[in-house]
């Protein structure tokens, strides 16, 4: 496809100084297909609630009865519109006049042409509140639409106002492609979340200003298109790409999904939310946990007590599963009500900021050694060198075993990165400016669209990255290596290779999209794909690399087709590029605030679709379990862990249910079901009083000090290097041991070793 030529303009700026008056462009246009059921007129503007609610009666005078039966002639609103509910006019607006009305904007123009320039549009009689839309450039299609009589071009008049959406959305927020579909959490949800906007994720690098960050953008596009390249290999017809300006040119369609059923993969009918929890966390992962917690624990004794005999780790008794499941349903209670002073659940500054009854569940003492002691590897089986990931790597594994074997996905599904927060010293620490937490643990996360439900997910480690290893994925594949830092292909491919040949459609942003990247899925996979792309990839046609804000006009829109892609650009308030493996070059409608508004379809499409991992992150953020202040990292990545696996657990059990739970109510259930669970297995204390033993075999077992004549070394102390000598001993084991802290510690360690 040849490159697009430059428009010709006049000289001055704004419409009446010269602007669009350049030569007559001679080519021929053909109208634009709509989706069926769309129409070629949008219908009038609804009014919302918030506008009912601001109208007021008025008095009616003797010449205004009986001229309007209508309901709404009896109300006007508060303010007029032309005073406070209409933006002021722009630059190539001017007021019309009615009679009876207040003055009106005029007609704005909105413009949809081929990468091959821009067409200035043909003014058509005025309406009330219109709006100009010319569809260029596309082929005629069978339904829903229509052709202008007496010339190749087609022009509809619509009633909208595009320039109300500035009342409602704050200035240079961008696109309407990042709209999110959150309504249903409305009342649950963080609303101080950054949400999801174009200018984070920008199509074309000339917006961007700082040269420095281009340069680094540019170089990670090019490394993931080089891994790309090595995917495929060098001779392939995978490389060619035969763009063109004809929507005719695109054939590909959607990929049929073949998966049987989708939802959880036991039957959740009768289960409570406890069933569902401990479906993901099962007696062997909590067993694990109480093992290596323990484990840990008595190391914390050896090396702390004698150099800090009065620490909470001196009164340290090991926990049972009961006990770490109490652990559990406090964290979850503790991100139902927010404290940040976590001393403040037990002991309140004062009585009327008590929160619950926290000190019949746990005391506050022991919930603190054991957040101290909890662990999840033994350290002693470290390798060498250790990765950067292996204190935490069992949970990890295990979540994504279980997150894959209990849920099948629907066809829809979504890859994005998100960020946990972290300040502190972290090699890997990742900072995503679009982000909330801004500076961070970044991981990369395969969810459902839909509902948010998290199937996979990877840790990012930084450069030399570990990729885990799949089903069918070579060994070798799992190992650390001198790929780029940014292969985001790479990642793409791992994280989708176990849905790969079922017809799962992949929604993504422009930092993993690309041309190459999509026709791989589609061709080798049988998987489609759709999003954002930055246009700076390789094998974008170069007509449409250089739309750029300055050359294309609101509402434009450009677009080149292959056989099995296609590529959109639309002039929004920013430039919005997109890709697809199954969107022809379409045109479909959406009502916003009242008015109904035209987009290309694929736009509509990613909007909807899109939300998923935001969707998560906004339920995760209502419920903080992971607090803002943690002084290690691995353990406040476990809360995080156990936040989505509280997610899954509630998307699992909602599923197909008559009577869902709201997101809250089920996690209030959770935690009154865990403790109930783990208070009723503790065992219950006899009312019959225990043997007495015999007399003899008491004395032998009380370990019972003992002093000596002069001060001998101590045993415990000796080991750890600690100058430090004592007058007492232990009778029965004639062991030389300081009275205080190493003699407990010492029988503690004793009890625990088993015998020979």
């Amino acid at each position: 496809m040849p490159d697009a030529p430059e428009p010709q303009r006049g000289r001055g700026k704004g419409k009446g100084k010269g602007k669009g008056r350049g030569s007559e462009d001679s080519r021929m246009w053909r109208p634009c297909p709509l989706l069926p059921g769309v129409p070629t007129v949008p219908p009038p503007r609804v009014r919302q609630s918030w506008e009912l609610q601001q109208q007021r009666p008025i008095d009616i005078t003797a010449e205004q009865e009986g001229e309007d039966d209508d309901i709404e002639s009896y109300f006007l609103p508060d303010i007029t519109e032309d005073e406070e509910m209409r933006p002021p006019l722009l630059e190539d607006e001017e007021a019309v006049p009615s009679a009876g009305t207040p003055p009106q904007a005029k007609k704005r123009k909105i413009q949809f042409s081929p990468s091959m320039g821009i067409i200035q549009a043909t003014a058509l009689p005025q309406n009330i509140v219109p709006a100009e839309i010319e569809l260029l450039g596309f082929t005629p299609s069978s339904t829903g639409t229509r052709t202008a009589l007496d010339s190749g071009r087609s022009n509809y008049s619509m009633d909208i106002d595009i320039d109300m959406e500035r009342d409602f959305i704050e200035p240079g927020e961008g696109s309407e492609v990042d709209e999110g579909d959150s309504a249903n959490m409305v009342g649950m949800i963080d609303n101080s979340l950054k949400p999801r906007r174009i200018d984070d994720f920008p199509m074309d690098l000339d917006s961007i200003a700082e040269h420095e960050v281009v340069e680094v953008i540019q170089e990670l596009d090019n490394a993931a298109d080089e891994v790309l390249r090595n995917v495929v290999g060098p001779e392939t017809d995978l490389l060619h790409f035969d763009w063109r300006g004809e929507p005719e040119n695109f054939e590909s369609v959607r990929e049929a999904f073949t998966v049987p059923s989708t939802g959880p993969t036991f039957d959740n009918a009768d289960l409570i939310p406890l069933d569902v929890f401990f479906k993901i966390w099962d007696a062997d992962i909590i067993a694990y946990i109480v093992r290596e917690t323990n484990r840990y624990g008595a190391q914390l004794i050896r090396s702390t007590i004698p150099s800090k005999p009065n620490s909470r780790l001196s009164r340290w008794k090991d926990v049972t599963s009961d006990e770490i499941l109490r652990f559990l349903a406090v964290l979850m209670l503790q991100s139902l009500v927010i404290d940040y002073v976590e001393r403040e659940y037990w002991y309140a500054v004062i009585e009327e900021l008590q929160i619950g009854n926290f000190k019949e569940i746990m005391t506050y003492n022991r919930f603190i050694v054991i957040k101290r002691c909890l662990h999840f590897i033994d350290n002693a089986t470290l390798p060498v060198p250790p990765t950067k990931l292996d204190k935490i790597i069992p949970i990890i594994e295990h979540l994504n075993k279980k997150f894959k074997s209990l849920y099948v996905l629907e066809q829809n599904i979504a890859i994005d990165e998100s960020l946990l927060l972290w300040k502190g010293r972290l090699s890997f620490a990742q900072k995503i400016a679009t982000k909330r937490a801004r500076v961070g643990i970044k991981s990369y996360e395969l969810c459902e669209s839909r509902t948010g439900y998290l199937w996979q997910m990877e840790v990012y480690t930084g450069k030399g990255h570990a990729h885990v290893v799949q089903d069918g994925e070579p060994e070798e594949r799992g190992q650390e290596s001198d790929e780029p830092e940014s292969a985001t292909a790479q990642i793409v491919l791992n994280l989708t290779r176990p849905l790969f040949d079922k017809g799962h459609t992949l929604i993504m942003d422009n930092f993993y999209n690309a041309p190459l990247l999509s026709r791989i899925l589609k061709v080798q996979h049988k998987t489609d794909s759709m999003g954002t792309l930055r246009l700076n990839r390789e094998f974008v046609p170069e007509a449409l690399k250089k739309k750029t804000k300055k050359n294309m006009k609101e509402g434009e829109v450009a677009f080149s087709t292959t056989k099995d892609l296609s590529v959109v650009v639309w002039m929004d308030k920013n430039i919005v590029a997109m890709i697809s493996s199954f969107h022809p070059i379409e045109v479909g409608g959406i009502e916003k605030y009242g008015y109904y508004r035209y987009k290309p379809q694929v736009v509509l499409d990613y909007n909807f679709s899109m939300g998923g991992i935001d969707h998560k992150d906004q339920m995760l953020s209502a419920y903080p379990i992971e607090r803002s202040r943690n002084i290690i990292w691995y353990k406040k990545l476990f809360r995080r862990l156990l936040n989505v696996s509280m997610h899954n657990a509630f998307v699992m059990f909602n599923h197909n249910r008559t009577h869902a739970l709201r997101h809250r109510e089920f996690r209030l259930q959770l935690a009154k079901q865990l403790l109930q669970s783990s208070r009723s297995a503790a065992p219950s204390r006899s009312l019959a009083p225990a043997a007495r033993p015999e007399p003899a075999a008491c004395i032998r077992d009380m370990h019972l000090p003992g002093k000596n004549t002069k001060k001998q070394r101590c045993k415990l102390c000796y080991s750890a290097k600690v100058q430090r000598s004592t007058v007492w001993r232990c009778t029965t084991c004639n062991v030389n041991l300081c009275i205080v802290g190493c003699y407990t510690v010492y029988h503690i360690n004793l009890a625990q070793t088993p015998a020979i």
